[in-house]
């Protein structure tokens, strides 16, 4: 059977809107996040205010006593990073550093996947 260019065509676009549509709808587009793509998410989002001593000026200690500058301490917080970060997104504050949407997917895949 021959099948014209727009058909054909068609097709493509098709599979195209899926492929747009899976990422989209916050699936992660790849496999399992490591420990150590998490610490530099953590380092790269979160350091600068939960940390022993906090770069960020508006803070002398870390906001709430949150520590995240270990995998440990990131293990330790698991649930309240998922609340704050993924469910509420009320962090990063303001998302001053600019957190997308992958990464907080990433993150929910991470501590979803620890919960196993």
């Amino acid at each position: 059977m021959k099948l014209g260019i727009m058909p054909c065509l068609a097709m493509a676009a098709v599979a195209a809107a899926a492929t747009v549509s899976t990422v989209a709808f916050g699936q992660v587009p790849s496999g399992p996040s490591t420990d150590a793509e998490i610490l530099a998410l953590m380092k790269t989002h979160c350091v600068m205010c939960h940390a022993a001593e906090p770069t960020h000026e508006a803070f002398a200690k870390a906001p709430a006593g949150v520590l995240l500058e270990t995998i440990a301490q990131v293990v330790g917080n698991a649930a309240k990073i998922m609340t704050q970060v993924v469910v509420n997104r009320a962090m990063p504050l303001g998302n001053q550093t600019g957190m997308t949407d992958r990464d907080r997917d990433r993150i929910a895949a991470w501590v979803e996947g620890r919960n196993r």
